[in-house]
């Protein structure tokens, strides 16, 4: 069961942004916009949304080239581009001051937008992810592009994720998807089988220059290293380090729960986590 989610439409520079939004602004907190990775959608955050909403307006986004949010002819597809999104999203919404969540490639676009804008950021929570990467772009591991029968493609998604509960497993393979003539394909855009353009980033500099508490939420069994992420909050100017135990990358599938909590303690109280994770200075 959940509450009502809206959907979102916000012109872009040749298309249309998609958006999902949940709760509604209390006045109590700033909107919290949240941002997926690559290959993945909005709906990734739905039960952490659902859950923050009931005190707050919760916006998560479809990254171009993703869901329901146009995909650039171009292949336009640098985390600056995102960036750019981002600011469109904000202006449409006349948001002055929000806070930020973002799960890998989404982290780092959070990132960026801060160091770019940081006057509108109150605070920022990056969730498993390296600032940089020894990987190039193109060394993308092969994942199906198509499936047969939509079981197949929750199936997939179990393996991937296997600690994620099945209602919030099956509704984000059923909007990772959608119909073609004798099957499913991902939606989202090919290029993204064998490009993964972040893999250029290094936002170690953008870190310590920011001056906005953050989180960085690392998941225990991810194949993102923990002790980077550690070092990540020690670079920070104003940084904190999380673990979620038991879960994999995709920490808002995975353990929403838990990381609802450690969200929702950051954004709430400033320096002061004590959910049931591994949190420390």
């Amino acid at each position: 069961m959940s509450g009502a989610v809206r959907e979102l439409f916000v012109p872009a520079s040749t298309g249309a942004l998609h958006a999902l939004e949940f709760g509604r602004d209390t006045g109590e907190y700033p909107p919290l916009i949240c941002l997926h990775g690559v290959t993945g959608s909005a709906w990734l955050w739905h039960d952490v949304a659902q859950e923050l909403g009931k005190t707050r307006r919760v916006i998560a986004l479809d990254l171009r080239g993703h869901g329901e949010s146009y995909w650039p002819e171009l292949h336009a597809y640098l985390t600056d581009d995102h960036i750019d999104d981002l600011e469109t999203l904000v202006q449409s919404l006349d948001l002055p001051l929000f806070d930020l969540a973002g799960l890998s490639w989404g982290a780092l676009i959070a990132i960026g937008y801060t160091a770019r804008a940081r006057a509108r950021v109150r605070q920022l929570a990056v969730v498993d992810v390296e600032p940089n990467f020894e990987r190039g772009e193109k060394e993308v591991d092969a994942r199906p592009t198509f499936f047969q029968h939509r079981i197949a493609a929750l199936n997939y998604e179990r393996k991937a994720n296997p600690m994620a509960s099945d209602a919030l497993l099956d509704m984000y393979a059923f909007h990772s998807i959608r119909p073609i003539v004798g099957g499913w394909e991902r939606k989202h855009d090919p290029f993204f089988f064998s490009c993964w353009p972040f893999r250029r980033d290094n936002y170690w500099n953008a870190l310590r220059e920011i001056d906005r508490h953050m989180l960085f939420v690392h998941g225990e069994r991810s194949f993102v290293r923990g002790a980077v992420m550690r070092q990540m909050a020690a670079s920070a100017r104003r940084g904190k380090f999380c673990e979620i135990a038991g879960s994999g990358h995709l920490v808002p599938l995975e353990r929403p729960i838990e990381l609802t909590d450690a969200l929702r303690q950051f954004f709430t109280t400033v320096g002061s986590i004590t959910a049931n994770t591994d949190c420390a200075d």
